[in-house]
Formats: C-alpha cells, structure tokens, sequence
C-alpha cells in the first residue's frame, strides 16, 4: 500500500522509466538462468505497472517490448526445437498473453473509476452525494482554520416539492430536481461544491467568500432557479438557508444544523426567502 501511494505522486513518465528498467532486470536474469526455467510470469509486472499507471496503450507498448526482450534473452540452437517456427509462436503466445492481462487491468482500472464515481456522485442529479460533501466539507473546514479563512455553507430545499410529485408524477419531480442542480451549478465558481443532500435538499459550500460575498452568490443563485424554473413551466420556489463563518466549527454535521436552522426558519418567514448570517466568535468579537 505504501508501495502505491508512492507510485500515484509520481509522474506518468516515472512509471513508464522504471517498467523499462523492469523489463531489463528480469531480461538480465532470464538471460543467466538454465533455459528450461521459465520467468515470462515476471514481464507482468511491469507491464501491471505501465498499464495501471499510464493507460492502455503504454501497456501495449510495453507488452510488446516485454515480449521482444524475452525472444532476445532466449536464444536457442536451430536443432533445439522440433521446428524452426516454434520459438516464433512461443513468442506470439507470451505476447498474447500479455496483451490480455494489459487487457484485464485496463478493464479493472475503468470498472473501479467508475465505481468510485458512482459512491460519490448522485445518481439523479449528477451533483456530489452526501457521503462525499462531509468529506469535503471536513477537508475545506481544516483549510479554513489553518489559513483562517472565511467559509460560507448554504442549505437550498425547494418550497412545496411534494406538492409537484403528487400532482405530476416523479417523473416530472425529477426533472425539476435535475434543473435545479444544473442551474445551481452554473453560476458557481470550479472551488465551490454543490450537492444533493437528500430528496429535494441541496448544499452549497463557498470556500475562502465573505459575507458580502457570498450574499451576492446565493441571490444570483436563487434569481437563477427561480428564472429557470418558469422558463420551464415550474411554479415553485427556493428558501435558503445560509451562514458564513469567520471561524467555522469543527464539524461538519454542526455547520450543517446551523444553515438547516435558518433553512426552515426562511420557510417560517414565507418562503422563497435567503437568510443569511454571520457567525461571529467571541474571539472576533474582540
């Protein structure tokens, strides 16, 4: 494990370089030991490395090469074989059996990407989930207090959604939660996070924005969805909750009570309303 932390801070061409390396080695070894051991099981690893590390064609690459190297390394007498073409075909089989296990990890890399993607994405919307906004959020909160930075979390949840599925369909419901993440998302900056939290509730984080700031977001934000959704034929409308932090707490799940709060208390007030505040510590009082 140490092993691969290490190799993922490297660059593509560290691994490429140290395939070939590897290649040589095991050709220099396979070179000096008595013919009838066979070492073709070792080319595996670094084409493992190669195919992992720097995609499908440098595998290919590197497959190739470690099938040339072993034909190389294992000269043999004409009268050693029973045929002048076999040590040809053995050749074509190392390499075919190369090519497929290159074949294997390309496969198995891609199934993991996407498995990762699907445990951290919303399947719905496409946004973050909730399981990986708290791992953000934790890791955006840490940064915050070590660089004392301001941090703004907001809590969206869409008046009256169960209104829309019940007299529409979900279909139509998810549509309109699909509008929402897509029209949240267009009016943030790349180092915001926006994710669906649970059913028609979503949350944004405003890493290093000031109240002032982030009031003019979260109004844009809310004019946006609002226009979205009429252009759409939605009647319905957002209340946000929202707090800045000019030093914001350690948890996460703590910051998220307090926007929930407000949350519900815009709703109180009539909905389709933004309360935001300022959480001031003692510490900035003084």
């Amino acid at each position: 494990m140490y092993l691969i932390k290490i190799l993922d801070a490297k660059p593509k061409s560290f691994s490429i370089l140290l395939s070939i390396c590897l290649i040589a080695l095991i050709g220099l070894i396979d070179y000096h030991i008595p013919p009838d051991i066979s070492v073709s099981i070792f080319y595996l690893c670094p084409i493992g490395l190669a195919t992992w590390k720097a995609g499908n064609c440098t595998g290919l690459l590197i497959s190739i090469i470690s099938s040339i190297t072993w034909f190389i390394v294992n000269p043999r007498p004409i009268n050693y074989y029973s045929h002048f073409l076999v040590p040809y075909w053995n050749t074509i089989v190392n390499l075919a059996f190369f090519l497929f296990t290159n074949y294997l990890i390309s496969e198995l890399k891609f199934t993991l990407k996407n498995l990762e993607k699907l445990a951290r994405t919303d399947a719905l919307t496409g946004l973050t989930n909730r399981m990986f906004f708290m791992e953000l959020a934790k890791h955006e909160i840490n940064k915050a207090l070590r660089h004392q930075e301001t941090l703004t979390f907001a809590y969206i949840d869409i008046d009256d959604f169960k209104k829309i599925n019940d007299q529409f369909g979900h279909n139509v419901g998810d549509n309109l939660l699909c509008l929402v993440a897509e029209a949240s998302k267009s009016t943030l900056r790349k180092i915001d996070i926006i994710a669906r939290i649970g059913g028609d509730e979503f949350a944004i984080l405003l890493p290093r924005t000031s109240y002032e700031s982030a009031e003019i977001v979260l109004h844009r934000v809310q004019r946006l969805l609002l226009e979205s959704m009429n252009q759409k034929g939605f009647s319905v409308t957002v209340s946000i909750g929202a707090i800045t932090f000019n030093n914001p707490p350690n948890s996460v799940s703590d910051m998220i009570e307090k926007a929930d709060n407000l949350m519900y208390f815009a709703k109180k007030q009539g909905k389709n309303l933004l309360q935001h505040e300022l959480s001031v510590t003692l510490q900035d009082a003084t």
